[in-house]
């Protein structure tokens, strides 16, 4: 049926056999496509990042395929909440030697989608019963650490939170300096970090670095020593886009958060409640993670040092030059931490695998994640930022082009006097090209004599047609 020609099969057979004939193909072409695997569609210039099954290590592929089993859930997004709030209850107990630095279990993320669409609220749940169930089996041993979600606006507030005690009757001040903040209106926070004489993109920096938080005001007494601060942020694509500018990313205050791409998994019309006996049976699992992650002291600062193996030492050796390959523009601002983050990872893989020692799967495990974060980072900054450009360039364009109708004979400085407060020059000019240079043209230009009837450049003035 391939080689048929359509119409010689009507001239010969009639339109009856004709269209039999295309509807068998069609539905043969259908069944070819419904078989194709998921990621077939491998011609996309920019197709969305993918998170290798590397990433998803021991009890986290669990917990994720749990979490998202009659749910909408990102696997992404689950696995990203599970691991913010394990290493945030895990303290400063674990750490490497990087040099001459120290490297705790403190990861930052920031989880960009559609709103109410990417379902990044959602990936909170089951992630949330399972550690609420950990503390009840814990808690002989470890208090409950200090949750805050939302309202993320200043480093004071979050310094306080965690503050040491200024003597032996201070109750409000605490020993205990585990913390995980979870900001659902991340672009909120961002807005706060820019504002002049804010401390709230210094205390991020300040926190993600494990230094002591303090106020720079000469009166104030109050320190929070040996903060231990996770933060898990959700923010659009569009609020990143709209909010980002160069600033954020050179000052440290963005390229201290794993940015993920996050989109729902798939439909479920009626999501069903996680059953109560398999919530408590992940919650042992990471129960006895904790643990041996901790110890006895939850206070303990650099009491447990998780190494390498020989062989994960071999594999880290062979990564690394690609690992830290240098990147220009955004990128190149974002990713700056890539290595320590890796190596961040590959020690929380270790631990919930109660290990003391990084071997090879921990390396790639932690690899799985640097590379999705590249790959997200170079999908929203180019695909979905060319995407919102263009949008933003077609609503401009309609908006440009129902004056210029309504207006024919128009000159550019008209049209710019008539939308100064809401385009720029720059926007209007990108707007008549792009009018300009559609096929066919949607408008026409032409340049009309000086009034005065001197030689020189005369004005350009648009109609939408020529009859016009």
């Amino acid at each position: 049926m391939m080689g048929i020609d359509w119409n010689d099969l009507h001239a010969a057979n009639g339109l009856e056999a004709a269209r039999v004939a295309i509807n068998s193909q069609l539905a043969t072409a259908n069944e070819q496509q419904a078989s194709l695997p998921a990621d077939a569609d491998d011609d996309l210039l920019n197709p969305p990042p993918v998170l290798a099954k590397e990433g998803y290590h021991g009890i986290l592929a669990d917990v994720v395929k749990t979490a998202c089993k009659s749910s909408e859930a990102s696997p992404v997004a689950v696995a990203a909440n599970f691991l913010a709030t394990f290493s945030a209850m895990v303290g400063r107990v674990a750490f490497q030697h990087i040099g001459d630095g120290t490297c705790h279990a403190r990861p930052f993320f920031l989880l960009v989608g559609r709103t109410g669409k990417a379902r990044k609220g959602t990936a909170e749940f089951t992630v949330r019963k399972i550690f609420d169930a950990v503390e009840l089996i814990t808690v002989d041993a470890y208090p409950s650490m200090q949750r805050h979600e939302g309202g993320l606006s200043t480093g004071e507030g979050m310094g306080k939170a965690i503050r040491d005690k200024l003597d032996e009757d201070d109750d409000e001040g605490t020993d205990d300096k585990r913390m995980l903040i979870v900001e659902s209106e991340f672009a909120g926070a961002m807005s706060a970090a820019s504002r002049e004489r804010n401390t709230l993109s210094a205390t991020i920096r300040t926190s993600w670095d494990g230094k002591h938080i303090s106020p720079l005001v000469s009166n104030s007494k109050w320190c929070a020593s040996n903060p231990h601060i996770c933060i898990t942020g959700h923010i659009t694509s569009q609020e990143l886009l709209h909010r980002w500018d160069d600033v954020d990313a050179q000052s440290g205050f963005l390229n201290r958060f794993v940015i993920l791409h996050i989109v729902r998994a798939k439909l479920v019309a009626m999501p069903k409640p996680t059953r109560q006996e398999e919530i408590e049976r992940l919650a042992g699992l990471v129960a006895e993670s904790v643990r041996f992650a901790i110890g006895e002291d939850y206070t303990a600062n650099n009491s447990k040092e998780i190494r390498m193996s020989h062989d994960a030492i071999t594999l880290w050796c062979n990564e690394y030059p690609a690992l830290t390959a240098e990147q220009s523009g955004i990128a190149g601002a974002l990713l700056v931490r890539v290595e320590i983050y890796c190596r961040m990872f590959a020690m929380v893989f270790a631990l919930l695998d109660r290990s003391e020692v990084i071997e090879p799967q921990h390396i790639r495990a932690a690899l799985a994640w640097i590379n999705y974060w590249k790959a997200s980072v170079s999908y929203i900054f180019q695909t979905l930022s060319a995407k919102a450009e263009a949008e933003r360039l077609d609503a401009t364009s309609n908006e440009v082009l129902e004056f210029i109708r309504a207006n024919p004979r128009c000159s550019k400085t008209v049209i710019t006097t008539m939308f100064k407060n809401r385009f720029t020059g720059p926007q209007i000019t990108d707007a008549l090209n792009h009018l300009l240079n559609a096929a066919p043209p949607l408008i026409i230009q032409r340049q009309l004599p000086r009034a005065d009837g001197k030689p020189g450049k005369g004005t350009i003035v648009f109609w939408v047609d020529w009859k016009g």
